[in-house]
């Protein structure tokens, strides 16, 4: 589940996250900030299911997703986008 996973992020050291296959030396300063965006991104759109993508994604292609799976609005003109009403 997402909170223990950020949960164990959370508890190791940098020397620690280095070393996890998982992370490694060249990400292991990066992500904690990957932590807080993605604890960001669930408080403001709260979701029970997640999609993940393993490649780079630009903003237009984020929005679709979101789009697709009813978690997003695209925004009204001059406004930030809001999160759909359920």
């Amino acid at each position: 589940d997402v909170d223990t996973v950020l949960q164990q992020l959370i508890a190791m050291d940098y020397d620690q996250r280095a070393r996890s296959p998982c992370i490694g030396q060249e990400r292991a300063d990066l992500v904690m900030a990957g932590c807080a965006i993605l604890e960001a991104i669930r408080r403001t759109w709260p979701c029970q299911t997640l999609r993940v993508a393993d490649r780079g994604l630009r903003e237009g292609a984020l929005t679709q997703l979101m789009s697709a799976d009813n978690a997003w609005l695209p925004p009204k003109k001059g406004r930030w986008p809001r999160k759909k009403q359920r």
